[in-house]
Formats: C-alpha cells, sequence, structure tokens
C-alpha cells in the first residue's frame, strides 16, 4: 500500500514549505498550482514528487481538487490546503492505517488556528474534513465551501478528535486577512445563489433574522464560542453576519429589485419576539454555567417558572 499527498496552491511563497516538511513521509508528493505569480513553484520543486500548473484561474479550491485527484496514482490519497499541516502523530496513524488497510474513507479532526491562536470552540472543532481515502472513492463538485463525495456502498470512519492527530490549519492570520476572504467567498457564494435559484430568490427582514440569528446562536452559545474569548465573540458575530451578506449580494446582484422584497410587519415583530425568546434562554443557560451550588437551582428555578 502507499499514499499520496495532494496540495493545492495559489501564491503560497509564505505557507508552502511548512506544509511540505510535514508530508514527506508519503511515497508520492504532488503540487497543483493555480496559476501563482510568486515562488510557490520554485520552493515546491524540492518536496514534490510533481508539480501541475491548473492551467486557469480560480478563486476557490474546490473545482481544482477533480483535477488534483486524477494526477494521484498511489493507493491512498490525503488532500490539503496550503495553509494546512500534517503533524508527526498524524503522519504515523496514516501510514498505520495504510499498512494494516483499516477502512475506506476517513474523517480527519482539523485544529483551526485565527491569529495564531487555537479556536477550541465557535464551531471549529473539531471540524472534521474529508481528506484521507483510497482512489477513486471521493469526488468534489464545484461549489465554494462544497461536501465530498463518496461512492455508493461505502461507509467514511471518523478519526478520534485529538489535537495530536488533527490537520493543523493555519485559518485566518489576523483580522484583515478575515475581512479580505470574507468579501471574496460571500462573493462567490452570492453568484452560485443567483444561478440555483434564479427567478425564486426573495429576501425579507425575517428571512434576514433568522440566519443571522441561527448562526450566532448556535455558533456563541451552543457552540461555546463565549470560551474562544474576544476571538470567538467576534467570528460567531461576523460568521453569522456572513450568512446575511451573501443574501444582499444577491439583492445586489439582481439590482435591488424592490418586487424581490417580502416584508410583513406582523411576522418580523412575531420573529424579533422569537428571537429575544432564544437569546433569553441561552443568556440564562450561559448564567447556569457560570453559577454554582444554590445560586445555579434558583436561576434554574426562574427559568422554569418563566421568571
Amino acid at each position: 500500500m502507499s499514499i499520496s499527498v495532494v496540495v493545492i496552491a495559489k501564491n503560497a511563497e509564505k505557507i508552502i514549505l511548512k506544509n511540505l516538511k510535514s508530508v514527506q513521509f508519503a511515497d508520492e508528493i504532488i503540487l497543483v498550482d493555480i496559476k501563482s505569480t510568486d515562488e510557490t513553484k520554485e520552493i515546491a520543486k524540492k518536496y514534490c514528487s510533481k508539480i501541475y500548473d491548473y492551467g486557469k484561474d480560480s478563486a476557490f479550491v474546490e473545482p481544482v481538487r477533480e483535477f488534483a485527484l486524477a494526477q494521484a496514482h498511489q493507493d491512498w490519497i490525503l488532500v490539503l490546503d496550503a495553509d494546512e499541516e500534517i503533524p508527526p502523530s498524524l503522519a504515523k496513524k496514516l501510514q498505520e492505517i495504510d499498512q494494516n488497510n483499516l477502512g475506506d474513507v476517513y474523517y480527519l479532526p482539523r485544529k483551526n488556528m485565527v491569529s495564531k491562536a487555537w479556536m477550541r470552540h465557535t464551531g471549529w472543532w473539531p471540524d472534521y474534513q474529508l481528506r484521507f481515502f483510497k482512489k477513486g472513492l471521493v469526488s468534489w463538485g464545484n461549489k465554494i465551501h462544497g461536501k465530498a463525495q463518496i461512492a455508493n456502498g461505502y461507509k467514511a470512519s471518523i478519526l478520534e478528535a485529538k489535537e495530536e492527530l488533527a490537520i493543523l490549519h493555519h485559518n485566518y492570520q489576523d483580522t484583515k486577512d478575515y475581512l479580505l476572504r470574507f468579501d471574496r467567498y460571500t462573493d462567490i457564494e452570492a453568484e452560485q445563489k443567483e444561478a440555483e435559484m434564479g427567478d425564486k430568490f426573495s429576501i425579507s427582514q425575517t428571512a434576514l433574522l433568522k440566519v443571522f440569528s441561527d448562526d450566532w446562536l448556535r455558533r456563541y452559545f451552543a457552540k461555546e464560542g463565549y470560551k474562544d474569548g474576544v476571538r470567538g465573540f467576534y467570528l460567531s458575530l461576523m460568521q453569522a453576519v456572513y450568512q446575511m451578506t451573501v443574501q444582499m449580494k444577491v439583492f445586489d446582484r439582481l439590482d435591488n429589485q424592490k418586487s424581490l422584497e417580502i416584508d410583513n410587519q406582523q411576522n418580523l415583530i412575531k420573529d424579533l419576539r422569537h428571537f429575544q425568546k432564544e437569546l433569553n434562554y441561552w443568556i440564562g443557560d450561559l448564567e447556569i454555567k457560570q453559577k454554582k451550588g444554590l445560586g445555579r437551582f434558583w436561576i434554574s428555578l426562574k427559568r422554569k417558572l418563566g421568571l
């Protein structure tokens, strides 16, 4: 048995070295370059078995992955982006899976770093990614952030969510980096959403409130984003704003047509009150977690009584 590593990169000269050094355990290392104008390919020559030019530009990796997978020739394929690394303990585990033929497809945990801090909550841990599989069993579509598809008849295994067994992902270097990608990714998603929905698209205040509240409450409270400090607070809000921004950019692309706006003040008031109720629930839940003994009991009792 043997392992191919497939890395997709574009203008990654500042980060590609750590990535490629971390996968030298593999039998084959393939870099697919998306029209880089920096030294990415020059740096990669020393560490790669082969380097391929994708041939056309792409603002995100998903459309490139099928081309990249076709270039791999070993039994197993490990798919990485340029800002990801494989720690030694995970490398050892992947070799063990390969050598002992332990399964066919694996979801790997991913450790997301934002401004050099590990996001242990906010919905970003263990952040499972389908990245290790036998050749021919997994495929990707062309949608940004689209999910990989497993061939019929095959079941995925899930690697234990341990830090030492996780892909290390240098996600966002700083707030500026986050906002630049925020703008680019929402542009792409808006374009795709417009193409999918066509004349079925409509927009309303209640719809915007729902996509915001669902994502924010999930990330900040249910996924305990508050435990990630100011980064968790900021990213919980901004990821929720991301969902609204996609909707508004579709609206922009359709020339802000008044006919697309569907608003009902009664429904808006109803949904605002529902949001208020959910927020109060989660605030109470947070208060309970902060209290001990009798204080926790009284807050729980007040919640049950609706006080």
